[in-house]
């Protein structure tokens, strides 16, 4: 990127931040909470996040039914997507909210999709994968393409998931989607295509090991699963991810070996340097260094939220680890902690104690970030022809660069910026660029004749970002 490009972005200062209080987003970080699966009304709450990481309830909505079970924020931070499971094993409510930029919550939609939606996850703004998890014949995600305009969402695909899939995760730079089968155990791998379509690439065995809470790297590189009480009950397997294809291979070492009982979910610190393993049995959250081959090793740092089970999910904005307590059994309280993540992967607790949601049993958690506001759409790239870009969700009228890497994902920060740019080796693809009236922006760009395999991208400004596209090179 170039030196006279950064320069003409970062003097936009004071002038790109104020135009982003009228995003539609939550203009501060947030962490939206859902609660445990059960016969009480379901509640949804929101957070805002004070810059020394205490929390603020900002409100509680009731959802369209009992017993949510999973929650999975947009990538523009626009919408909240939440999943009931009631046991009527024919079909379930899944509802969709508006996120308003005070952090307050519109409801959109409920659609009722096959029984039961244990996961689900947005693939891209317009694009909800959502699991049909049952205890007996296939298992199947199903990817609905949402129109808010509508509102509705209409099922476009779906694919045979094995025999119990209970957790999704999407690969950071868009193209794949993971999902689980902890019957047959094995990891299944569906790439989603520039055109909203959907392949199933095949799937790898996990060794008889459970892979549950699916969690992929920053840097799309690996993804870790919990083992569960399986294998010992103390297992963390680990998988690299082949860029290209999407398909898996063991790390080195795996599975790994946590010091907690019953490991349920992994996930990764933003700069990819540790995994916070949640575990069921004795209701600890473990960090482990992530080493260069991208083996696990214990630190010894841990949490105990306290009763077996009452450990619920997490999630990770920079350096701030939010965990959710879902019972208030023995102790007498529920809700969320605040943890700042320090360089050595122990963890420091912000506030006295965790933060009040408004609900009994806090579970499922989705954070939004504002500097990752920014969501970056691709069109097939095509040797010797042209490649299109989306971008959506920043400040109207702003300035933006396109940066693109041929070496991979990596972690540079220029000077004076509050933002890191993950590309290797980042250039700047065609002219800086603005948005419209709408904060959005559409052009092509021609694409030289090359033997390249792989391109990554990612739009950037001073005081946010994008996702990070990876498109293979057609010829």
């Amino acid at each position: 990127m170039s030196v006279y490009s950064l320069r003409i972005m970062a003097a936009c200062g004071a002038a790109l931040l104020a135009a982003a209080a009228a995003a539609a987003q939550s203009i501060e970080p947030a962490v939206f909470v859902v609660t445990y699966p059960n016969a009480a009304q379901g509640r949804l709450s929101s957070l805002t996040v004070n810059p020394d990481g205490t929390l603020n309830l900002v409100g509680v909505w009731d959802t369209s039914d009992t017993g949510p079970q999973a929650i999975s924020l947009s990538p523009g931070g626009r919408f909240v997507a939440l999943s009931h499971g009631t046991a009527n094993n024919i079909e379930e409510k899944v509802d969709v909210f508006r996120v308003n930029a005070d952090a307050t919550m519109t409801f959109v939609l409920t659609k009722l999709v096959p029984d039961s939606p244990l996961d689900l996850a947005w693939v891209r703004e317009n694009l909800l994968a959502v699991t049909q998890t049952k205890l007996s014949g296939d298992n199947t995600v199903g990817l609905y393409e949402f129109d808010p305009a509508t509102p509705s969402l209409t099922e476009v695909s779906r694919h045979i998931t094995g025999r119990f899939c209970t957790s999704l995760a999407m690969h950071p730079h868009g193209r794949f989607l993971f999902a689980n089968d902890s019957t047959a155990n094995a990891i299944y791998t569906i790439e989603i295509l520039p055109d909203g379509t959907s392949a199933l690439r095949g799937s790898l065995p996990t060794g008889g090991i459970y892979p549950l809470g699916l969690g992929v790297t920053n840097d799309g590189t690996k993804i870790y699963a919990g083992g569960g009480i399986s294998s010992g009950g103390a297992a963390v397997h680990g998988y690299s991810i082949e860029a290209l294809s999407g398909s898996l291979a063991p790390l080195p070492g795996s599975p790994y070996q946590s010091q907690g009982a019953s490991p349920k979910l992994a996930a990764a610190s933003e700069d990819d340097r540790y995994v916070f393993v949640g575990h069921g049995t004795d209701a600890t959250l473990r960090t482990m260094r992530v080493e260069s081959d991208g083996r696990l090793v214990s630190t010894g740092y841990s949490f105990d939220v306290g009763l077996q089970g009452t450990l619920g999910k997490v999630a990770v904005m920079e350096n701030l680890l939010f965990v959710t307590d879902n019972s208030t059994a023995i102790d007498g309280k529920s809700g969320v902690y605040s943890f700042t993540i320090q360089s050595d992967g122990s963890l420091v607790m912000n506030g006295p104690d965790l933060f009040n949601t408004g609900s009994s049993t806090p579970n499922s958690i989705a954070v939004w970030n504002p500097r990752r506001r920014l969501v970056l759409a691709v069109s097939d790239v095509v040797s010797g022809g042209d490649a299109g870009f989306l971008v959506r969700g920043g400040p109207p009228n702003t300035p933006f660069a396109l940066a693109y890497s041929v070496r991979g994902p990596g972690r540079v920060r220029p000077n004076g910026w509050g933002v890191t740019i993950d590309l290797a080796q980042p250039q700047q693809a065609g002219p800086t660029r603005r948005t419209d009236s709408r904060g959005e922006a559409s052009f092509t760009l021609p694409v030289p004749n090359t033997n390249i395999p792989l391109v990554w991208f990612q739009a950037v400004r001073p005081d946010m970002k994008s996702n990070v596209v990876n498109r293979p090179v057609l010829r």
